[in-house]
């Protein structure tokens, strides 16, 4: 068992039918890649789900995850509390994960009693769309980004991976990121040149499956982006190192200033499949 797919998902809460009412033709090509990825997870019959988000309880010095038995989430922040899911915890994979990247020197921080254990919308919105297509009751584990050096979260990344295979699970793995936040006058961070560059760079290496080369982006692009989705991306790349995958980039599209990319990465060969 091990690594079955992975994917890249935006995170707008608006591309929740209930919240985006009116704005969901804007972003109407975002929606109907989230529900091809959904339902192309769904069929790998995964039985785990491994989440990469930048809006937890991100820490400076070290990953944080979700690691009590049971962890919840809505879209109450965006006046939608309706709109929520529990989902069980792999307590034993979580244990696993952070020796594994104690032995090799990387800090994890436990996030527990509602100390940040909330499920963040990062999560929430793919998730969303893994519900509507089917996902069945399988446990989660929710990771949060951290402000490593990206050689760093790449080599975390790989110890998920390692995690992955000593569990003998049938996981998936989901980035969840969006990319600019500055495409054009009026964005939600402003404009700036750069933004279109990095979009369009991080999509073509995608596009390209040219993914080892994701990590090593220009640090004053990634950095004048005011991106959310590179980090969480890292980390993904470094799960799939070890393996051979079949990438597909299924819609980009910034209506609103924020660049909005899905992607899946279906792995071929590699760990122990």
């Amino acid at each position: 068992m091990s690594l079955l797919m992975a994917g890249l998902s935006p995170h707008p809460p608006l591309a929740i039918p209930d919240i985006g009412q009116s704005s969901l033709k804007k972003v109407s090509d975002t929606i109907k890649s989230l529900k091809e990825l959904g339902h192309e997870i769904v069929e790998s019959d995964p039985e785990l789900l491994i989440t990469i988000s930048p809006h937890g309880a991100v820490m400076r010095e070290a990953i944080s995850i979700i690691d009590q038995e049971v962890t919840r989430g809505d879209f109450r922040d965006f006046g939608y509390s309706n709109i929520s899911f529990a989902m069980d915890v792999d307590l034993h994979f979580i244990d696993l994960l952070k020796k594994n990247a104690a032995g090799e020197g990387l800090n994890t921080i436990s996030l527990q009693d509602r100390n940040g254990t909330h499920l963040d919308h990062g999560v929430l919105v793919p998730l969303y769309y893994l519900k509507q297509a089917g996902l069945k009751d399988i446990p989660l584990v929710a990771i949060n980004m951290t402000f490593w050096d990206y050689s760093e979260l790449y080599k975390f990344g790989k110890i998920v991976n390692k995690t992955i295979e000593e569990c003998d699970v049938k996981a998936v793995a989901i980035a969840s990121g969006d990319l600019s936040h500055k495409l054009k006058p009026g964005a939600p961070a402003g404009y700036d040149e750069n933004a279109e560059k990095f979009d369009k760079t991080l999509v073509k290496h995608i596009k390209n499956n040219e993914l080892e080369k994701i990590k090593d982006m220009n640090k004053g692009m990634i950095h004048r982006a005011g991106e959310c989705g590179h980090r969480p991306m890292v980390i993904l790349t470094g799960i799939l190192s070890e393996h051979t995958v079949e990438t597909d980039l299924k819609s980009y599209e910034g209506p609103f200033g924020v660049g909005y990319a899905v992607a899946s990465f279906k792995v071929i060969t590699g760990g122990n499949t």
